[in-house]
């Protein structure tokens, strides 16, 4: 896979079908980044990115999971694949759990929402997200373009495994 130019959609091979609907996703909600993250015991890789934030997280970048090191932020989409939960993160800023994280830190990018991605025997096996640089909220009709996006790559990783990365 090459490298991707700033700002552009970038997927795994497996993942292309879903490219355009990340970049509308991206553009609908107006956020910096919508990404599909694969999982592994150790960390979180980038198979998806759109949004102007592509540059910083381009497709095989990986964040370490902070595990059980209680001196490290856990990273957010460590913490949706970890309890199978949605994760809002208005502003991590002002957040207990997630101020001062890697996002955060590194790229200014505090507001976060996150789903689940499933395999075929209901194991987590990754995210779809979304953040931005803006603490603000999304709307039902907003959390439902993440939840389609999210039901189109748990499609796709039903027929591919291997499609996060």
């Amino acid at each position: 896979m090459s490298t991707p130019e700033p700002n552009r959609t970038d997927t795994t091979d497996a993942l292309s079908p879903v490219a355009d609907e990340l970049e509308r996703v991206a553009k609908l909600l107006d956020v910096k980044s919508v990404l599909v993250m694969g999982s592994d015991p150790d960390q979180m890789t980038v198979a998806a990115t759109a949004g102007d934030a592509t540059r910083h997280y381009t497709v095989g970048a990986a964040g370490t999971k902070a595990g059980s090191d209680a001196g490290r932020v856990p990273l957010y989409c460590e913490r949706v694949v970890d309890t199978d939960e949605a994760l809002f993160v208005r502003d991590s800023r002002e957040d207990a759990t997630f101020a001062g994280n890697e996002d955060e830190k590194e790229f200014g990018l505090h507001n976060y929402l996150g789903l689940a991605v499933h395999d075929t025997d209901g194991a987590v096996v990754g995210t779809v997200c979304v953040l931005d640089d803006r603490s603000r909220d999304y709307s039902d009709e907003e959390r439902a373009q993440l939840e389609g996006l999210r039901a189109d790559v748990e499609r796709i990783v039903g027929n591919d495994p291997s499609a996060l990365g």
